[in-house]
């Protein structure tokens, strides 16, 4: 699998955690995705952001899902995935995840709904002094334990696939993934 995704943050959030800006926007960022199937209905997937980009920003990671268990009298089936990864936005906001999530998927002829629910821990350090974005120009450092929970339809036409997520920690993370299957 190869993917090309993008994901919306609200910028009102970000001011909220100590960044100093007015902005009521969204911030806009993309990544690609590579995956691999295995056996034993294990999954592998890798992403990061392109250099391309003219935002400051790096952003990387990976998960693993197994699909642990099939319904045999409907097309419904669960999945574990644990997932890590890291980001920089501009030299200024550092922040690791790690993460498990339970998730069902209810697959019909092309299309697929999914839904789920876990736990993630995020690290973030916000940089400051004089070019920095504490209000105050000090270097902090922020962990997080959340809920998480999530909401996705897959639409398939022949390999190529598009998916629409909402993801919803402490904020909501709207995301769009256009790829291809082979």
């Amino acid at each position: 699998e190869v993917g090309f995704t993008t994901e919306f943050i609200s910028m009102e959030d970000l001011a909220r955690l100590g960044s100093k800006t007015t902005d009521s926007g969204e911030f806009n960022y993309y990544t690609l995705t590579f995956g691999k199937g295995f056996y034993y209905n294990i999954d592998a997937l890798l992403y990061f952001t392109p250099a391309i980009q003219s935002q400051d920003i790096q952003n990387f990671g990976g998960q693993i899902r197994w699909g642990f268990y099939e319904v045999g009298f409907f097309p419904m089936a669960f999945s574990i995935v644990g997932y890590g990864g890291g980001a920089n936005f501009s030299n200024l906001v550092n922040i690791t995840t790690l993460g498990a999530d339970l998730i069902a998927t209810v697959a019909l002829d092309n299309v697929a709904l999914y839904f789920g629910t876990g736990r993630i821990r995020a690290h973030g350090t916000f940089i400051g002094g004089a070019n920095g974005i504490t209000a105050d120009q000090q270097t902090r450092t922020q962990y997080a334990d959340e809920m998480h929970s999530l909401f996705g339809v897959n639409i398939n036409v022949a390999k190529v696939f598009v998916a629409l997520e909402i993801d919803r920690y402490v904020d909501t993370v709207y995301s769009g993934k256009l790829g291809l299957r082979f």
